[in-house]
Parts: C-alpha cells; structure tokens; sequence
C-alpha cells in the first residue's frame, strides 16, 4: 500500500509541477515574443495619430507595477540613437483602460514619460469593444481598490495609405527587445 502512495504521490507531482515546467521551457526557447498578425483593426481612437506606424501600449494612469517600467523601456527606446532614424515615422499612443479618470490625465500621464507620447482617453462604452478587437484583456483588481489587471502586451500598428489601420504585431516579450522593434519598424517603413 505504501508503494502506491508513493507512486500516485510521484505521479501527481510528475502530472502538476513538472510537466508544466518543461513545456514552458520548450516554449520560452521557441518563443521570440512576438505575435505577428497582419489583420486590419478598427480603432478610431487611433485616427489622430499622423504617423505611418504606431505602437499602442494599453494600460491606465497611475499603474506602478506594469505600465511604468514598460513606459520607462518605451521612452529609453524611444531617445535611443538606433530609434532616432523612425521617430518621425513612429508615433505612441498610451491608451487609458480607466474611465473614471478626467480625460486629459491619459495625455498628461503619457507625456510625463516622453513629450511626444500621446495618451488616448476612452469612454466606458468604447472600452468595451477593445477586448474584442484587439484581445487586450482588463479588469478591476479585486484585492486592489482603484487599481485594474491588464495585458502588459504592445502592439505594431500601420496605417495604410488609405487610412485603413493594420495591426502588424503583438509584443509579448519583457524587457521588450528594441532590436527586435527596431528592425520590424525599418522594414515596415521599407514597404511604399
């Protein structure tokens, strides 16, 4: 009787820690933090933007744990001299998942990490319709008053030449790899 405890303690242990483990080992070894989609998008929020491209970050004012560390990447990548080439091309829009906020904080929030960063404020109603089309997920933080759960994912945005939005990829990897972006953007920027 021991013997089968101690195999079924063994096999759920194989069953629960182990196998899971070697799977995102796998993964994480083939995985190269990018999602590449090429699918138009319907973002009005985004027809502001003059940029050819965009990177769009979703999060809300006043988020420590997520936003600001990537905001802080986003604005070192941004005044990198590998980066300076694009930066005319490449706009960033800081989109705000809190609507509770006064719409200019988005913008003011954004612009505190870099100057040209734009944040986006979005009514509750327009809020509802990125979760279906773009994936971003978001919620109220249950244990957290005033702080919400959110996607930490970027995404590569192209405007097309008849002003139709393509979304091009979905950064999933932190730190992000700016030699990853960079490159991406230069040969999105090639296409004329």
């Amino acid at each position: 009787m021991n013997k089968k405890i101690i195999l079924g303690t063994l096999f759920f242990i194989l069953l629960i820690f182990i196998l899971p483990l070697g799977q995102s080992l796998l993964f994480a070894t083939h995985s190269t933090g990018k999602i590449e989609i090429n699918q138009k998008i319907n973002a009005p929020y985004l027809q502001n933007s003059q940029q050819e491209l965009m990177l769009v970050f979703f999060g809300y004012v006043g988020c420590v744990k997520v936003c600001t560390p990537i905001l802080h990447q986003l604005d070192d990548l941004y005044d990198s001299n590998s980066f300076k080439p694009y930066k005319s091309s490449v706009g960033f829009n800081f989109i705000n998942l809190m609507p509770e906020l006064e719409p200019l904080q988005p913008d003011i929030f954004a612009k505190s990490f870099n100057p040209q960063f734009r944040g986006v404020y979005l009514p509750h109603k327009e809020l509802m319709n990125i979760d279906r089309e773009l994936g971003v997920f978001f919620s109220k933080n249950l244990t957290a008053p005033g702080e919400i759960d959110h996607s930490d994912n970027l995404y590569l945005v192209k405007r097309e030449k008849n002003g139709t939005l393509v979304l091009k990829s979905i950064y999933t990897m932190h730190p992000l790899n700016h030699d990853m972006l960079i490159h991406d953007i230069s040969e999105l920027l090639k296409e004329k």
